[in-house]
């Protein structure tokens, strides 16, 4: 009786055991930033059509996701062309917005790029979702505590948020879409950097 219990619950075991019980069984979300390969910026691209070419139909772009995943967006059109001529595709840069440098008394923002006076210790950073912004904690300096938020309505960054804690500041970064970013620490606060 006592074998074959032993063996039953040997049995039991094997069906139920991981291919490698050292894999976590739960990964934590957004804990990987994924390699994209390509650091340029895309600017445009061209395509020439066949000559039997006459009507074009549909656009369509195949687009690598924050997360690595590969999807496909496209739109229907309509209308005659010319084959002779290639049809180009290419990011149109809102030029009110774009280049124009940012600053106030603890902020900067070029492009991609904020740079955020503090004087502390940055204790954790991290970014939530719905919507996307990056969460900084500081160790509190109420020199740069802020009542409300600054509107920012930049390409990238649309506000900041100041709240304070018990033992930190804590300073939220909305933004406009989903990214990963990168913190670097300078004298006298940090710059992010996101993509």
């Amino acid at each position: 009786m006592r074998k074959s219990i032993l063996f039953f619950g040997l049995i039991i075991g094997i069906l139920y055991s991981r291919d490698n019980p050292f894999d976590p069984i739960v990964v934590p979300k957004d804990s990987v930033r994924p390699y994209y390969g390509e650091t340029s910026v895309f600017d445009k691209a061209e395509i020439i059509l066949p000559s039997s070419a006459r009507l074009i139909k549909r656009v369509e772009v195949t687009y690598q996701n924050i997360d690595g995943s590969i999807e496909k967006q496209g739109i229907d059109v309509s209308g005659r062309i010319d084959w002779r001529m290639p049809l180009a595709i290419s990011q149109v840069l809102k030029k009110e917005n774009a280049n124009k440098i940012t600053k106030t008394q603890d902020i900067a923002i070029e492009n991609n790029k904020l740079s955020l006076k503090y004087e502390g210790e940055l204790l954790r950073d991290f970014i939530m979702k719905e919507p996307d912004r990056i969460v900084l904690d500081f160790s509190k300096n109420l020199k740069y505590y802020k009542v409300n938020k600054v509107i920012l309505n930049k390409p990238y960054f649309k506000a900041i948020k100041y709240g304070l804690h018990d033992d930190f500041l804590r300073i939220v970064i909305e933004l406009d879409g989903s990214y990963i970013y990168n913190i670097k620490q300078i004298q006298n606060g940090i710059t992010i950097d996101v993509q």
